[in-house]
């Protein structure tokens, strides 16, 4: 039996109705339309700290999250391109140390993350 939580597109349309924060931290994978409609949220912040991946399309869309702060501290796998997208988030925090190092450093030059727990 597997440990993976799905975040869906009908729970996270569920609790976007929190204009303040809302925290995804149980969830260990997203569905695509799911993160698709996180986009949206114009919230203070957006924890989505238990995922450990993201596929490269959940990526995109949640670089395009209207609201303040995008947590991943999570994430332990990453592409590239998944990288080069979470990049554009004017705010995003991931913790580069769990992350392989190509996608590490695009966060890095493009100034997120951090390299030790915080």
């Amino acid at each position: 039996m597997s440990d993976e939580q799905v975040l869906t597109e009908d729970i996270a349309e569920q609790f976007m109705v929190d204009e303040d924060s809302t925290y995804f931290n149980g969830f260990t994978t997203i569905e695509d339309a799911a993160a698709q409609s996180l986009s949206k949220h114009t919230g203070y912040m957006l924890c989505l700290n238990g995922l450990t991946s993201l596929s490269d399309a959940a990526a995109e869309s949640l670089s395009k999250h209207k609201g303040g702060y995008l947590n991943l501290r999570g994430l332990t796998s990453l592409s590239d391109e998944a990288a080069e997208s979470l990049s554009k988030h004017q705010h995003v925090g991931i913790c580069l140390s769990e992350l392989p190092a190509s996608a590490a450093q695009i966060l890095r030059d493009a100034g997120h993350g951090h390299d030790g727990d915080e």
